[in-house]
């Protein structure tokens, strides 16, 4: 990549864009940064050649979102350097120290103080940009030098898949001094049983048992999913297919038993095993040759989506598939109406004020956590001596340290309930 002439940095004001099309040369959302004068824009060739060799090119970090961030965090960074009058080339450690600094009292444009891990991910995007710059031979300071070398014991050998190939139980990794101390957090909770009883009555009827309430249940099922087969948003959204559930047959008495089903490039790119229950195969069954049936009739003609779950027959989205971000509207939606919420403080940017706002009270996300609840209790019931090894098998989890130490951290929520081993009847919703 030719280097002569570099772009006048001072003067400018930073903008980043995000590619619309695709071809042999741009993938859809590659972000491009642009320096903006009075009478013309000019391509920021750095931190866009960065950006494209290291995020949108490595297909160790193929998510759209993961480009945006990093793209937003050089673009806060190339505005503070403006705005104190220093050009990006002679930028220093103190300069980057002031940024986080700067941030750390810091309150958004939604009210909020910035995280610890927000700052934490800024810092170590303008590091590693800084390090590729002095790669190309386009900076000569010291940003992204500054480091210590600190020795960490290996993962136990149980927990560790390359432990026979390595000479010692100690391994060196880096540590970027200027990272704020993240503790562990407690934000992902799993619901309480009345919330979960409310929420699921809220979302719809069991599309294979409706028992004379024709409400829609595609939003009761994206909630199932999660909740009885601790799937992620996106494994939901993205991975379920028709295909997988037409050839299923759950035969009487099989309501119980878990039927596997097959998530392609889960999490980490990871293929797993996941597994519902027999009476929500029969639920999903009941949803394609229904409802979704109808959407798809009113959807686009000749377009037909292999996704699961797609818009409302009577949305303008109908027969199209539903996107991860509809998901949690919907779910935040289904929260607050079902007075499912908590109050949060929060600072004016404007005022200064400390205000309170209320939000939802749980994520998407938490229903996985009601999964490995649910799912322990049902075993401890069943009178499984190891509950926690099908929960972690069920999760997808490599080691079972994670299960335990975070999924299960909950587990007195449903209380004893004995003998129950149907996880529907530990909610109260049979």
């Amino acid at each position: 990549m030719k280097k002569e002439p570099m772009n006048t940095f001072l003067g400018r004001t930073v903008s980043v864009c995000f590619s619309g099309i695709q071809n042999e040369a741009v993938r859809v959302g590659h972000p491009s940064f642009f320096l903006v004068g009075d009478s013309h824009a000019s391509l920021f060739e750095e931190p866009t050649w960065f950006l494209f060799k290291k995020y949108v090119q490595r297909g160790t970090t193929p998510s759209i979102n993961t480009w945006n961030a990093a793209a937003y965090d050089l673009k806060t960074w190339f505005q503070f350097l403006l705005a104190i009058h220093v050009d990006w080339r002679e930028a220093t450690e103190d300069h980057r120290r002031m940024f986080a600094d700067a941030y750390a009292g810091a309150v958004s444009s939604n009210g909020f103080e910035y995280s610890e891990i927000t700052i934490n991910r800024r810092l170590s995007t303008i590091r590693a940009f800084y390090r590729f710059a002095q790669e190309q031979q386009w900076y000569s300071g010291m940003i992204g030098g500054d480091v210590e070398l600190v020795e960490q014991r290996n993962l136990p050998i149980d927990e560790d898949m390359l432990a026979h190939i390595r000479s010692s139980n100690w391994h060196v990794r880096e540590k970027d001094p200027l990272l704020f101390k993240v503790g562990r957090s407690d934000v992902v909770r799993p619901m309480q049983v009345k919330e979960l009883r409310k929420l699921c009555s809220h979302l719809g009827p069991n599309a294979a048992d409706r028992r004379g309430d024709m409400r829609r249940v595609r939003d009761r099922l994206i909630v199932d999913c999660a909740i009885y087969g601790g799937l992620r948003l996106n494994d939901v959204v993205q991975k379920l297919t028709t295909l997988k559930f037409l050839s299923l047959i759950v035969e009487p008495g099989q309501e119980l038993q878990e039927f596997p089903i097959i998530i392609e490039k889960s999490k980490g790119k990871v293929t797993r095993q996941a597994t519902l229950p027999g009476w929500l195969i029969l639920d999903i069954q009941a949803y394609i040759d229904g409802e979704r049936a109808d959407t798809v009739r009113r959807g686009p003609k000749g377009h037909k989506a292999i996704q699961l779950f797609l818009g409302h027959a009577n949305s303008k989205v109908a027969g199209r598939p539903i996107t991860n971000s509809a998901v949690q509207k919907m779910f935040e939606l289904a929260c607050r109406q079902c007075g499912i919420t908590e109050n949060v403080a929060w600072i004016d940017h404007v005022t200064g004020e400390k205000q309170a706002k209320v939000v939802p009270k749980h994520s998407f996300h938490d229903l996985r956590h009601n999964c490995a609840v649910l799912t322990y209790h049902a075993e401890v019931n069943a009178g499984n001596p190891e509950p926690w090894k099908v929960v972690q098998v069920k999760l997808g989890h490599k080691s079972v340290k994670v299960t335990m130490d975070t999924y299960l951290a909950h587990v007195t929520i449903f209380g004893e309930k004995q003998n129950i081993v149907d996880v529907r009847k530990m909610i109260g919703l049979r």
